[in-house]
């Protein structure tokens, strides 16, 4: 549940803050969602196994300081905002399925009967 609220909060920053739906500073949330993304890249720079490509740590370096000077002085692109937000959303159900998955029940079950819900409400067609 922890993950989740985690994976639910990084997606309410970029849909408040990034948006400009907040009121707080548009262009520091922006530096905080770049930061956040190269942190990512890093991290799985450095747990592969071997030596430390410093090559490849520079080179993702010198792509997120390049972005990070196109999105100050360009802003940030509707569509890029709503990739983020796909992005963000796929981490988000990625943890419920797999919170989903560790308990103890009939999933596929459940999945049909869900099914059958969003069909009876018209989410679904048959």
């Amino acid at each position: 549940m922890i993950k989740l609220a985690e994976e639910v909060g990084e997606m309410s920053e970029i849909v408040g803050k990034i948006r400009g739906m907040s009121g707080e500073d548009k262009e520091k949330a922006l530096i905080k969602l770049l930061s956040r993304d190269m942190g990512r890249e890093i991290s799985e720079a450095l747990g592969t196994e071997g030596p430390v490509d410093k090559d490849l740590l520079g080179r993702i370096a010198d792509d997120y300081s390049a972005r990070r000077v196109k999105a100050l002085a360009e802003g940030v692109s509707q569509e890029d905002i709503e990739v983020w937000i796909a992005r963000e959303l796929l981490d988000v159900m990625q943890t419920c399925a797999t919170f989903a998955y560790q308990l103890d029940v009939d999933m596929e079950k459940l999945l049909a009967e869900h099914r059958e819900k969003l069909i009876k409400r018209g989410y679904l067609k048959e």
